[in-house]
Parts: C-alpha cells; structure tokens; sequence
C-alpha cells in the first residue's frame, strides 16, 4: 500500500498546527493552570517555577506555529516518502 505523502504531510502539518496554537492560547490565558497540567503528565511536579520565564506574544505564536507545521510536514513527507520506496 502507498501512502501520498504530500496529503500525509499536510494531515500531520495540520494536526501539530492546531495543537501549537491551541496550547499557546492556554499558556497565554492561563499560564499556571497549564503549567500544572503539563507537569502532571510529564511528571514533573515543579514545572510552574518556569511561568515567570514564559513570555507568549503573537510574534512568538505566528513563529513557533509557522516553524512547527513546516518541519513537521517535512518530516512525515519524509517519512512517507522512505515507506514508500520500500514498499516497490
């Protein structure tokens, strides 16, 4: 079975995209409950000492999404692409 890559890239794209940008509206608007939150999933109970470093502009979310949806659809492209060439 091949995969199309390109449309592969983009639903992954897409879905780091989303993600980014919905956890950057959290930490804007409610940065210690999410610090919280992502501290107690990755087991680490001091994670909200950090808030204080955490500056979330719109500059900052434009380029952390724009940096996380390109590399992260080159990087299922490629994945995609590898998978497919050893599926001849």
């Amino acid at each position: 079975m091949k995969i199309h890559a390109p449309s592969f890239g983009i639903a992954a794209a897409g879905t780091i995209g989303f993600a980014y940008t919905a956890l950057g509206l959290l930490l804007k608007f409610w940065p210690a409950q999410t610090l919280k939150f992502l501290g107690t999933i990755h087991m680490m109970p001091k994670l909200d000492l950090i808030k204080s470093f955490i500056k979330v502009t719109p500059q900052a979310v434009a380029m952390g999404i724009a940096t996380h949806t390109i590399a992260t659809f080159l990087i299922f492209w490629l994945i995609a692409t590898i998978y497919n060439l050893f599926q001849k």
